[in-house]
């Protein structure tokens, strides 16, 4: 009778496996690719589901997919019992399989590239790389991606501005079949990459070169006669997708403004914080490739690490899985991408966890198959499960968007590579087992793929093989294939390991199972056992995630400590019973009502003069207090993002300060508090010529374009003495030209000779008929972003504005400027300006210097506090300004030191840091004074703003009020608050099995003038 069970079982296994083809080495292989999958649920589409149907496949492609299970007889049979089919995901960022860039050597200059041939200038710009020609096969991690899902990756080399094109890859086991279309896209990014080159070194260096190549590519484009294989490359692939990595939460809208320019598009592979631009997604409508890689938790149970860790990234854990929802509801057109996630596991988390927060399967689909699928123009043969189609498609024991599923097999273009068997029953419960006379009970519990057991002794038994054992309970290793089950165990005796491996047959008509094995003494044993009690597994079906949209965080703007619920308004504002200080012809009036309206300064009264109130204005008693127009700091570092200096070169007039503005530098906030409104962002001090500077309000809770004032003038860094040469620098910095002070005079010389020259040649080439052209075969001059700059400054179009301190070099620069018909605008810190005031005077140049800065470094010996008050009695306009971010927010005591050392009068020093440093700037029209007409930039101190007492109570900039000394102490307890909701988060007990990360506590720094690279924290300290 045994023998007749056991030989049964061995004839169902084999009909069973006789349907269809064997395993080898983890591959099913078929000749033609084709099956009949009966059985099976399948995600047909984004909006289309079949249950219990049946697909075809023949050579590879679906033929049909129906409702029912097919009776077609001339294919091999795959019964998926029950499993459901998903079409495979596509990914467009990966560099899986792409041999990564290799850092060449440092060139003997460091200027110059290592690159031989005709190729671009700069190393990091290298389009003509081919994904395809560096691509080595690998098998681990086509694995992994088959187990997450995917069946399609766009692979390229993530290195550089420019970085080539990338190939289409499908994930199939044959080496040399792997290429689905080459040259699939280029790819951008704002990374400089391994180039040992020095430019570029920041950001803005990184966005002038991207930009000056385009406009070098067209040049090419259009006049060039000598071959250039990297222009030639931009200009083809413009023609096709083309892909930017912005990392970074702003970096798409810099990106954005070089496509505007150059009129492109880009395919942007984002940050995963675009639920953080709110709604200026009304008028974005960009593809997007999201990453669903989200944060992980910070191991927070310390109270003391606890409170290192920056709200704004407790905020970013928070509002991560939000993202695609977010974007879905907006109408976001998006796709989503793995890009480094590790593990099939941490995929579907994820995945589960974006779902929990309002994100649908149905959009969760579409963004890794369909919508991929339409980007590379390959939607008639991937994306969904239709006639026609590859057959290209995963197959998992479960429907994965809704529960804890795992891919048993994968088809690519057909082949079919399984992972793991299906089982084809269900043995979890409580058995009852008899080992050679020995009672056992067995109880298999975990799921269907990956049974655990725990198997234990009834009572003293004593056995054939001598193993005296009281109740004893151990672990069991099950493993069940088809109907071959196996199980291994050991138990103890006095310490004394006694070792159990079974092999049998499980029937499950009658849910039993037999078999034989080995015992502890190497003796075979015969066994067999029964199903007791069948396990309840309705958990095993459960949802793997819970619709949980109600406490989803909320998003600030910016998304940090002291952020706005809604992006700031202008308001109908009245200041009432004020002393003003007006910095116009008035003086301070005493007793005074200023209003503002729709950003404008719009009326002042004196006195009790009566005026009508408007319903929704916001009244504020100023009695006994001080209203000023808000401080101006002309030279200062904040809101940057990656580096204030570029200084790959000594002039890099080409870089722009705009193209990197921080809006999430809380130092804005803390500046707002200490009464600053306007800001000219200049680049640091490290080059003869350095970038164009940005001229800012410091609209918190606003956008980076929002911040620049619109149609500023125009600002360039200009910097003297020891930052430029470098020469005390170190060894890695004395390459790079000039290495004198005498070496500075000789580029401003060579920069405005060149720039003089370049403009003479446009103008020729302009006034050449089409004819003359032709006749001549003349071409214009390439477009030179750093000689048009230089040409601005020349022509007086953009103004100077010059680190400086020894009076031999600001002499130099005063008379170059001479020498080429225009003014120095500024001087900035001029510590020794009181030595040539005459002289400054005479060329109409503006000082902006510290108030009592000295003795820091060998240049400054000769400074005094009485500068400033000494430029001022000369008639040389003088403005105090920062230079660092703490300074910054006590300008107004910066003025105080200039009555106390210097003498002057309140109100000279009060113009010092607010209309002398807007009319440096050539804002004084608009701001820099309380005056009707002029910018709402308005400040409200609870004493003279010159005393080290006073407080601002509110700074309103163009009408909006940024800082409200009351809101600020009822933020400061929300962010204690939301802080101890999310910490809360964190160390629930449910995520105990998930990785946390490590506190690390982040010192605060700032930019200074001296800053190279961009290693200052772009986050300061927030706490």
């Amino acid at each position: 009778m045994k023998f007749n069970i056991l030989f049964f079982s061995f004839l169902v296994v084999f009909l069973s496996y006789s349907q269809t083809p064997k395993p080898q080495n983890g591959i099913v292989l078929s000749k033609q690719n084709s099956y009949r999958i009966i059985n099976v649920n399948m995600l047909v589409s984004p909006t289309k589901t079949v249950e219990n149907g049946s697909v075809i496949i023949r050579n590879g492609k679906i033929e049909t997919v129906e409702t029912r299970s097919s009776d077609k007889q001339d294919l091999p049979i795959i019964d998926a019992n029950g499993a459901w089919i998903v079409a495979s995901f596509i990914e467009l960022n990966s560099s899986v399989g792409v041999n990564a860039a290799v850092e060449r050597p440092v060139p003997t200059a460091s200027q110059n590239s290592s690159k031989t041939g005709p190729y671009y200038w700069n190393e990091t710009i290298h389009p003509e790389i081919d994904a395809s020609s560096i691509f080595t096969y690998s098998a681990a991690d086509f694995t992994n991606l088959q187990k997450m899902g995917y069946g399609l990756i766009v692979s390229h080399q993530d290195d550089g501005l420019a970085q080539g094109t990338g190939v289409l890859i499908k994930l199939g086991t044959k080496e040399t079949e792997v290429f689905e279309k080459t040259n699939c896209g280029s790819f951008y990014s704002f990374n400089k990459g391994v180039s040992n080159m020095e430019y570029p070194s920041s950001q803005v260096g990184c966005i002038a070169l991207l930009r000056q190549a385009f406009y070098d590519a067209q040049w090419q484009t259009n006049f060039g006669k000598t071959p250039n294989i990297s222009l030639v490359a931009l200009t083809l692939q413009s023609k096709s997708n083309c892909y930017f990595s912005v990392p970074d939460k702003y970096e798409m809208l810099r990106a954005r403004k070089i496509a505007k320019e150059f009129n492109r598009t880009f395919i942007y592979f984002g940050s995963g914080e675009e639920y953080a631009y709110g709604n200026v997604w009304d008028t974005l409508k960009e593809q997007i490739v999201i990453p669903l890689n989200f944060p992980i938790a910070y191991d927070a149970k310390d109270p003391y690490f606890a409170r290192q860790i920056p709200y704004s990234e407790l905020k970013k854990w928070e509002l991560a899985p939000t993202n695609p929802s977010f974007l879905m509801n907006h109408k976001i057109p998006f796709t989503s991408s793995a890009k480094g996630i590790k593990s099939a596991a941490d995929f579907w988390k994820n995945i589960h966890a974006a779902l929990a927060k309002g994100w649908t399967v149905s959009d969760a689909l579409r963004s890794l198959t369909t919508e991929p699928a339409k980007i590379l123009q390959i939607e008639n043969q991937y994306g969904s499960l239709e006639s026609g189609k590859w057959a290209s498609f995963s197959l998992y024991n479960k429907n994965p968007f809704l529960y804890n599923a795992t891919v048993l097999e994968s088809f690519v273009q057909g082949e079919r590579i399984v992972h793991q068997q299906n089982p084809e029953m269900d043995i979890r419960g409580e058995h009852t087992l008899n080992i050679a006379g020995v009672k056992y009970e067995l109880i298999i519990s975990g799921s269907p793929e990956k049974l655990d057991g725990k198997i234990k002794t009834f009572g003293p038994l004593v056995d054939t093989m001598r193993v005296s054992v009281d109740t004893l309970r151990a672990d069991a290793f099950i493993t069940l294939v088809k109907n071959d089950v196996s199980i291994q165990f050991i138990v103890k005796k006095d310490g004394e390991p006694y070792f159990f491996s079974l092999k049998g047959v499980m029937n499950p008509r009658v849910n039993i199972m037999e078999g034989d094995g080995i015992g502890p003494n190497g003796k075979r044993v015969v066994w067999g056992g029964f199903l007791t009690k069948k396990a309840d597994n309705d958990k095993e079906d459960k949802l793997a995630w819970k619709l949980d949209t109600a406490s989803i965080g909320t998003t600030y703007f910016p998304n940090m400590p002291y952020g706005f619920k809604e992006r700031p308004k202008q308001e109908y504002i009245i200041f009432e019973n004020a002393t003003v200080w007006t910095n116009e012809s008035d003086g301070i009036i005493q007793n005074a009502t200023v209003v503002s309206e729709n950003g404008k300064i719009k009326a002042i009264y004196r006195g009790g003069a009566s005026y009508v109130k408007p319903e929704n204005a916001r009244v504020i008693d100023a009695t006994n207090k001080h209203l000023t127009s808000g401080i101006i700091d002309e030279h200062s570092h904040i809101a940057l993002s990656k580096g204030v200096n570029e200084s790959g070169q000594s002039n890099t007039s080409e870089v722009r300060m705009g193209d990197c503005i921080n809006p999430d530098d809380i130092d804005i906030y803390r500046q707002l508090a200490g009464g600053v409104t306007a800001a000219q962002l200049l680049h640091g001090s490290a080059n003869a010529v350095g970038g164009q500077s940005a001229l800012i309000k410091l609209k918190w809770g606003h956008l980076p374009d929002e911040f620049l004032i619109p149609n500023a003038p125009k600002f360039v860094k200009f910097a003297l003495g020891e930052n430029v040469k470098q020469a005390n620098w170190g060894d890695r910095n004395t390459v790079r030209f000039p290495q004198t002070r005498m070496g500075v005079e000789q580029v401003y010389m060579d920069g405005f000779t060149r720039a003089i020259a370049y403009h003479e040649a446009q103008e020729k080439f302009l006034k050449l008929s089409p004819k003359q052209v032709e006749k001549l075969g003349e071409t214009p001059p390439a477009r030179d972003l750093e000689l048009d700059a230089m040409y601005e400054i020349v022509k007086g179009e953009r103004r100077i504005t010059c680190h400086s301190y020894i009076q031999s070099e600001i002499n130099m620069l005063m008379h170059v400027a001479d020498s080429f018909g225009f003014n120095v605008n500024t001087f900035t810190h001029i510590l020794e300006g009181y030595k040539l005031a005459d002289k400054m005077k005479e060329h109409g140049v503006a000082a902006s210097t510290f108030s009592d800065w000295w003795a820091y470094k060998y240049e400054v010996k000769d400074a005094i506090p009485q500068n400033a008050s000494l430029l001022n009695e000369m008639g040389v306009l003088v403005a105090l300004n920062s230079d660092d971010a703490e300074m910054g927010r006590r300008l107004n005591q910066e003025a105080g030191k200039v009555v106390k050392y210097g003498g002057a009068s309140e109100e000279d020093a009060w113009k010092m840091v607010t209309l002398n440093p807007a009319t440096m700037l050539h804002l004084d029209k608009q701001t820099g004074s309380v005056k009707v007409g002029k910018d709402a930039d308005l400040v409200l101190w609870t004493t003279n703003p010159l005393s080290i007492e006073a407080k601002v109570l509110y700074t309103v900039v163009d009408g909006e009020v940024l800082f409200d000394r009351e809101k600020d102490f009822i933020l400061q307890q929300e962010v204690l608050a939301e802080r101890v909701k999310i910490l809360a988060k964190m160390n629930d007990t449910g995520n105990d099995d998930q990785p946390k990360k490590t506190v690390v506590k982040k010192k605060n720094k700032h930019f200074h003038c001296n800053t190279i690279g961009e290693e200052a924290s772009e986050e300061s300290n927030e706490h």
